[in-house]
C-alpha cells in the first residue's frame, strides 16, 4: 500500500511525529500562503531591552547601595552617552553600569578563545575589541562604569540567599515572553470526598473533543503584533476599560478576596512546576503543600495578593468580568488581523473522518430523522459534511482521525531549545570540534564500538533559531480558549442551587447535583458535553489530589449488583 496518505505527503518520508505530520498536512493543504507568523523564539520586545538578569541585578543594586538607577524601564529610557547607551546609571554618583551577558559580548573566562563565534555572528575577540572601544568613549566623558559579567552575578547569587530571595521577589515589568502565557489545562479537586445524599446523584461529563472544538470556534490572531510599551497605572475592573480586543498583555493584577471559581492562573514553585488559581499569591507561596480551609485567613493586602500576569485578552476579559482588577499595564502585544476560519477546512476533514468512523450514537441509531437532524446540523454548525454511507464503527480509522484532530495544535509551540541531538563519529578531530562548540552543551558521550562514539548534545538557547513553524501564538491562544470553555461549565454549576462541582481535568468536570436539576446539557456535537458513565450510577468519589481520584459506580440496569471501581493515579 502507499504511504501517501493526502495529496502527495509521503508520511513515513517526510514525518518522524504524529504531529509532524498534521503540520505538513496542514500547511501543504490547508493553510493560505504568508498568513501566519514565525515567532521568534525570544519574543517581540526583547531585542533592543536589558536582559530579566539585568533588570533583576538592578533592582537588587539600589536596595543594597540605597540609591536610584535609570535603566532601560525608567521614565527617559536608558542614560545616553554620544551615540551609546547606559544598562544603568546613578545620576547622584555620576557611575554608569554595565550588566554583560557573557554569551553576547566575550567573556573571557566563559570564551577565552578568540576565534569563538558568538551568536550575533562576530567572534569573541571582534565583541571583546568593540565593547573596549564603547567603554573608551563612555570613560572620555569623565563617566566612570562599573561592569558586571553574567557568571560574576550567577556566582553572587549561589553564595548570597538574600540576594536570591531579592530576586524572587522581583516585580517582572520587562519584556513579554510569550511561553509565561501558556498555560496548560486546569486540573484538580474541589472536594476529596463526596456521597451523594437522598435526591442527589454524582455525574461526570466530558467535553466533545475540547481543543478541535475550540480550534474551529475560535477567532485566532495572525500575522506580527504592534509592540505597546507603557508602564502605565491604571484602574480596570470591567472588560469595556480594557482596549486592546485581540492582544497579549502583562499587567499587575489584584484578584477579588472571595469569588466561587478563580479566574487566572499563575505558575507557582522553585521551577514555575504548579499551575495554580489562587486569590492570593503571597499565600499560594507560602502554603506550597495547601492548608485546611477553617484554618486558612489571608493577611495580606491587595499589592501583596496580587502578581504580575501575562495572559490573553480573551482571559483577562472574562477575569475582569468576574471582580478582578488590573492596577497597571506594563506591555501589550497587539494584533490587528485575525482568523476565525484558520482551522476550520482542516477540523473539518478529520472530524467527518472521526464521526464516520464512530458510526451514529445510541441516542440516534435506527431513528432517521434524528440521523438525518444530526447530519444537517454538522453540516450548519461546524461545515462537517457526513456521508451516510460511511457511517460505520472503525476503531482504526477513528484512532488516527483522533490523533490528526489532537496534534497539530500543540505542534506550533515545538520547543526548539533544550532538545538533545545526537553525532555518531569515529574521527578526532570531529570529537574536539563539539567539545569547542560554544553554542551547545554535550550532555552524553557512549562509546559505541572500541572506534566509534555517540555524541549526545544540546543547542544552548542564545543560540537557538526558529524552526519552520514557530508560532507558540497559536498554541497558547488554544489553551487560553479551552480554560475559558472549561469556566463556563464550572461556573454553571457552582451557580445552580443545590450543585457541588467535585473535580475538573482539562476537559472534564465531576459534579454532584439534584437528580431533576442537572446545570449542564448534554449534546453529541464538538464542544458539547457527553456523559462519561451513562450506563452506570456513581455511587461515591474520593480524591487524593490532581490526577488522583476514585469513583465507586454500579450499573443502572442491575440496582442489586456487584459494585464496579475506577481508579486513576498519574504521578
Amino acid at each position: 500500500a502507499s504511504n501517501k496518505a493526502h495529496n502527495g505527503i509521503d508520511v513515513l518520508r517526510e514525518s518522524m511525529t504524529i504531529a509532524s505530520a498534521c503540520m505538513n498536512h496542514f500547511r501543504t493543504n490547508h493553510l493560505k500562503e504568508n498568513h501566519l507568523a514565525l515567532v521568534p523564539e525570544k519574543g517581540y520586545d526583547n531585542v533592543d531591552n536589558q536582559s530579566r538578569l539585568a533588570l533583576k541585578f538592578m533592582k537588587w543594586y539600589e536596595q543594597e547601595h540605597e540609591v536610584k538607577i535609570q535603566t532601560a524601564h525608567s521614565d527617559g529610557g536608558e542614560k545616553k552617552v554620544g551615540n551609546y547607551k547606559l544598562d544603568g546609571w546613578i545620576e547622584e554618583e555620576k557611575l554608569g553600569i554595565e550588566v554583560n551577558g557573557c554569551v553576547w559580548h566575550g567573556c573571557e573566562r566563559c570564551y577565552p578563545e578568540d576565534n569563538s563565534v558568538l551568536p550575533n555572528g562576530l567572534t569573541a575577540g571582534k565583541q571583546r575589541e568593540k565593547d573596549s572601544r564603547r567603554l573608551e568613549f563612555i570613560k572620555s566623558q569623565g563617566i566612570n562604569v562599573q561592569v558586571f559579567w553574567e557568571c560574576e552575578i550567577r556566582n553572587m547569587l549561589d553564595k548570597d540567599r538574600e540576594m536570591r530571595s531579592s530576586f524572587k521577589k522581583y516585580l517582572d515589568d520587562g519584556p513579554i515572553d510569550l511561553r509565561a502565557c501558556f498555560f496548560g489545562g486546569r486540573t484538580g479537586p474541589l472536594s476529596l470526598f463526596y456521597k451523594p445524599s437522598e435526591g442527589e446523584k454524582i455525574s461526570y461529563y466530558d467535553v466533545t473533543s475540547l481543543y478541535p472544538f475550540i480550534n474551529v470556534s475560535t477567532k485566532y490572531p495572525v500575522g506580527h503584533p504592534k509592540v505597546h510599551i507603557l508602564n502605565q497605572d491604571v484602574r480596570w475592573s470591567r472588560p469595556e476599560d480594557n482596549n486592546f480586543e485581540l492582544a497579549i498583555l502583562k499587567v499587575f493584577v489584584i484578584p477579588p478576596r472571595s469569588i466561587d471559581i478563580p479566574v487566572l492562573p499563575m505558575k507557582v514553585g522553585e521551577d514555575d512546576e504548579r499551575l495554580l488559581f489562587p486569590l492570593c499569591s503571597q499565600c499560594a507561596r507560602e502554603h506550597p503543600e495547601g492548608g485546611v480551609n477553617e484554618n486558612y485567613s489571608c493577611p495580606h493586602s491587595d499589592q501583596q495578593r496580587g502578581w504580575v500576569s501575562t495572559c490573553t485578552s480573551l482571559e483577562l476579559n472574562a477575569a475582569l468580568e468576574e471582580g478582578y482588577i488590573v492596577t497597571k499595564v506594563f506591555r501589550v502585544l497587539e494584533y490587528d488581523s485575525s482568523d476565525d476560519q484558520l482551522f476550520a477546512p482542516y477540523i473539518s476533514e478529520f472530524m467527518a473522518a472521526k464521526i464516520h468512523s464512530s458510526g451514529f450514537d445510541n441516542c440516534m441509531k435506527g431513528n432517521f430523522e434524528k440521523e438525518e437532524e444530526f447530519i444537517k446540523e454538522c453540516k450548519e454548525k461546524f461545515g462537517i459534511n457526513i456521508d451516510r454511507s460511511k457511517m460505520g464503527p472503525n476503531k482504526g480509522k477513528r484512532t488516527q482521525a483522533k490523533l490528526m484532530l489532537n496534534n497539530l495544535w500543540g505542534r506550533f509551540s515545538l520547543r526548539n531549545f533544550g532538545l538533545s541531538q545526537c553525532a555518531i563519529t569515529d574521527n578526532p578531530a570531529e570529537l574536539h570540534k563539539y567539545y569547542n562548540d560554544k553554542s551547545i552543551e554535550i550532555t552524553g558521550l557512549d562509546e559505541l564500538t572500541d572506534e566509534i562514539l555517540l555524541i549526545t548534545y544540546i543547542k544552548k538557547k542564545d543560540w537557538i533559531e526558529e524552526h519552520n513553524c514557530s508560532n507558540v501564538v497559536i498554541s497558547l491562544w488554544t489553551t487560553s480558549a479551552a480554560r475559558i470553555h472549561l469556566l463556563r461549565a464550572m461556573q454553571k454549576v457552582v451557580r445552580t442551587t443545590g450543585c457541588k462541582l467535585l473535580y475538573t481535568d482539562t476537559d472534564s468536570l465531576i459534579f454532584a447535583h439534584p437528580i431533576n436539576n442537572c446545570p449542564l446539557q448534554l449534546g453529541p456535537h464538538l464542544g458539547e458535553l457527553t456523559d462519561e458513565y451513562p450506563s452506570h450510577n456513581i455511587l461515591e468519589y474520593c480524591c487524593g489530589g490532581a490526577k488522583q481520584y476514585g469513583l465507586q459506580l454500579r450499573r443502572k440496569n442491575q440496582p442489586g449488583g456487584d459494585k464496579e471501581y475506577v481508579l486513576k493515579c498519574v504521578e
